[in-house]
């Protein structure tokens, strides 16, 4: 399946949960059936978005390493670039994740925080009306940058069986990322508070004694050990 295939499928589903979870709240506002349904929609939401993120990262970091490694063309690299510089799927994926999140603390402001639950409807339906159009742009995107792959596939092909025709080994492939890196370390360091966070401001409005703190200090804590070790890997390698 190709990349664009499982996004795809997650907006199909986010499409009519977004609607259904607008609908169970005028039928059954505050309930919890609406909040279920917009706890669901949330978290599918930020996932599908997350995933558009996921896939711009990792093309562009595959077509950057295949020119450096492979010798592909350079023409590759400037199309690349133009791609991210005129295409507005990746600002929308963000605006769009954002937007679900800020819907659901909303949900519960005029209860935690004394406002007007007007502005959870204004901006609930700005958010459906938003993610509904970010999420044709993004497929829109996500096919052209699918085309742009498989164009360097082909051409990465050719230059194996040119390799092989005269004779050549073939190139080594490159050794895996480490575990223990920066970015590994900061994100297991920050992310497990995330939900822990949506948990007690949004579904517990705020009442943070409601939530435990495991497992998520225990990641975070591996994540602070991930992190120093890479810094200190980093800085022995500097000072050799």
């Amino acid at each position: 399946m190709r990349m664009w295939h499982y996004f795809l499928a997650g907006a199909l589903l986010l499409a009519p949960a977004l609607i259904a979870t607008t609908l169970l709240g005028v039928a059954f506002d505050g309930t919890k059936k609406h909040l279920w349904a917009g706890l669901f929609t949330a978290t599918l939401g930020v996932g599908v978005h997350t995933l558009v993120i996921l896939f711009m990262l990792v093309t562009g970091r595959v077509l950057r390493e295949a020119i450096r490694a492979r010798r592909l063309s350079d023409e590759f690299l400037g199309e690349l670039n133009a791609f991210f510089a005129r295409k507005r799927a990746y600002p929308l994926a963000g605006l769009g994740a954002s937007s679900i999140v800020a819907t659901g603390v909303l949900g519960y402001s005029s209860r935690g925080f004394g406002i007007s639950p007007v502005w959870h409807w204004l901006i609930g339906l700005a958010t459906v009306a938003l993610n509904l159009w970010a999420l044709q742009e993004e497929l829109r995107a996500l096919k052209e940058n699918q085309r742009l792959v498989d164009r360097a596939a082909s051409e990465l092909d050719q230059l194996d069986r040119a390799q092989e025709a005269a004779g050549l080994p073939p190139p080594e492939e490159p050794p895996p990322a480490p575990f223990v890196s920066l970015r590994n370390g900061l994100t297991l360091l920050i992310a497990p508070w995330l939900p822990y966070l949506y948990w007690s401001v949004v579904v517990w409005r705020g009442d943070f004694g409601q939530m435990s703190v495991h497992p998520w200090v225990e990641l975070s804590l591996a994540g602070a050990v991930v992190t120093f070790l890479a810094l200190k890997r980093r800085s022995a390698a500097s000072a050799a």
